[in-house]
């Protein structure tokens, strides 16, 4: 389960391999778990989105303080008005971290701690969240943007406070029936985040300090 989350976040999210890359140490996979076999996983999990064209390219980078593990590109960095291939020094737009950093890896340590699971519905969690069909979205299906929520509210739903914010949440309806479509949804995030906070009794942003981001530095 947690190699095909890691895979689907990969394809969810773009990783970014700087330049510098190619210069840091080199493992081998197998001494972090990373066998032969996983990496002919990452492979096709990423030739088949470039295949059915959810993306034109990516990097994957996996290696730990160590060093790097695994190290590849694939297919292309720019398709038009010509096509150029991807690189390992590619540099990317940094857009929405804050979904895989902080939100997506907090919910993964209360995974580890047994305090979540991530086939449970979020209902359990969050009792509200399941007006108008959404009882049966998992904590997986938000992770991997399959929950079937729309992928933005507007602005002005966040107008009158936190409280006023993550009602008018709840009442949204199902765009896509769970786990049947691909729709990048914000609002699924901030919906793991209240997740993050219920479960762990602290803020996103406290919690996030304290377990990621202090130890890390």
């Amino acid at each position: 389960m947690r190699i095909q989350l890691s895979i689907a976040m990969m394809l969810c999210w773009t990783l970014v391999a700087a330049s510098r890359a190619d210069e840091l140490p080199r493992i081998e996979g197998e001494t972090i778990g990373l066998t032969q076999e996983r990496q002919t996983e990452i492979d096709s999990a990423v030739v088949k989105a470039i295949e059915e064209k959810r993306m034109p390219g990516c990097v994957v980078l996996i290696g730990t303080s160590d060093g790097i593990a695994f190290l590849k590109a694939y297919g292309d960095r720019q398709v038009r008005p010509q096509r150029v291939p991807m690189m390992t020094n590619t540099v990317f737009d940094l857009a929405s971290l804050t979904k895989p950093i902080a939100t997506a890896t907090s919910i993964m340590q209360l995974v580890e701690q047994n305090k979540i699971a991530l086939d449970d519905p979020v209902v359990i969690y969050l009792p509200a969240f399941g007006a108008n069909d959404k009882d049966k979205i998992t904590v997986q299906d938000l992770l991997v943007h399959q929950g079937g929520l729309i992928p933005d509210n507007h602005l002005r739903d966040y107008e009158d406070g936190p409280a006023e914010a993550f009602r008018r949440i709840n009442a949204l309806k199902l765009s896509a029936e769970p786990r049947t479509k691909f729709m990048y949804s914000d609002v699924g995030f901030l919906v793991l985040g209240r997740v993050v906070e219920t479960v762990s009794g602290d803020s996103l942003r406290d919690y996030t300090r304290e377990k990621i981001f202090d130890p890390l530095g």
